[in-house]
């Protein structure tokens, strides 16, 4: 089972390797004091790795409800399709007997000396030359807010933002922490649209492309479009040694503009 000193996301096994709880607190929480959506995917990655027993090479979910502060929810894990090499799986998250969450993952996968990236890192000052960024939730107390999160270009109105970020115990790059940040992808769009605005994510796909460990990652957001008030966005993810470490992509409905950018 996953080691909960030394992970972001702190599992409890229950009746088997596909059954695990997480109770929801502040650390995990999003700025409306709820599950935060990509800590919630991040949970359903480690019990998918804990019960398949392989790494997370792909994941996706579709968000359905919210998990309050304080509530405990429940991961099931399926294993769909179990091969020599890669397991397709599913997880479904609920809390009190509604689904938060639904995800799909692959795992595994094999060696054949052709690993290779084409992404490059963008050139941006280094996170010591960057101003952290002011905390997103009224209480100053959820999982970005515990982030140390430096803005590294932002100008309202381009399509690109740019974020150093850097979480505790060295978690930053972890499959966790990978797919926690990649959920960075509103907050940069709302940059982008020089607005500020309340929404609420629909999904969220994360790609692991490497588990280079890195103290701090550049997570380069890109707004693609706003339509019908249903943003999509993108994001790709950097070690400071310039390694591409995760893709992203997010669709949100955006339920309210409420007022000019403020963050």
């Amino acid at each position: 089972m996953p080691d909960s000193s030394t992970s972001l996301i702190k599992l409890t096994p229950a009746e088997d390797r596909l059954h695990w709880s997480l109770k929801v607190t502040s650390d995990v929480a999003g700025a409306t004091g709820t599950l935060h959506g990509g800590c919630g995917l991040a949970a359903s990655a480690a019990a998918m790795e804990a019960a398949c027993d392989r790494t997370i090479v792909y994941i996706s979910g579709q968000y359905l409800s919210r998990a309050p502060v304080g509530s405990d929810v429940t991961i099931e894990v399926e294993e769909l399709a179990v091969g020599n090499r890669v397991t397709q799986a599913a997880a479904s998250v609920t809390c009190g007997g509604a689904v938060v969450l639904r995800a799909s993952a692959a795992l595994g996968g094999h060696d054949l000396q052709i690993d290779r990236g084409w992404r490059q890192i963008p050139t941006v000052p280094s996170p010591e030359d960057c101003p952290r960024r002011q905390a997103t939730s009224e209480t100053g107390h959820s999982f970005t807010d515990y982030s140390d999160i430096r803005l590294a270009g932002q100008m309202p109105g381009e399509a690109a933002v740019y974020y150093w970020a850097r979480l505790e115990r060295g978690l930053t790059s972890s499959t966790a922490g990978l797919i926690a940040l990649a959920d960075l992808i509103p907050s940069g769009m709302r940059v982008s649209l020089g607005k500020a605005f309340r929404g609420s994510s629909l999904d969220h796909a994360v790609r692991i492309t490497s588990l280079e460990e890195s103290d701090w990652v550049l997570i380069r957001i890109e707004a693609d479009a706003i339509r019908n008030s249903v943003g999509h966005g993108r994001a790709e993810i950097y070690s400071q040694s310039g390694s591409l470490l995760a893709t992203g992509s997010q669709s949100f409905a955006i339920s309210a503009i409420t007022g000019p950018l403020d963050r």
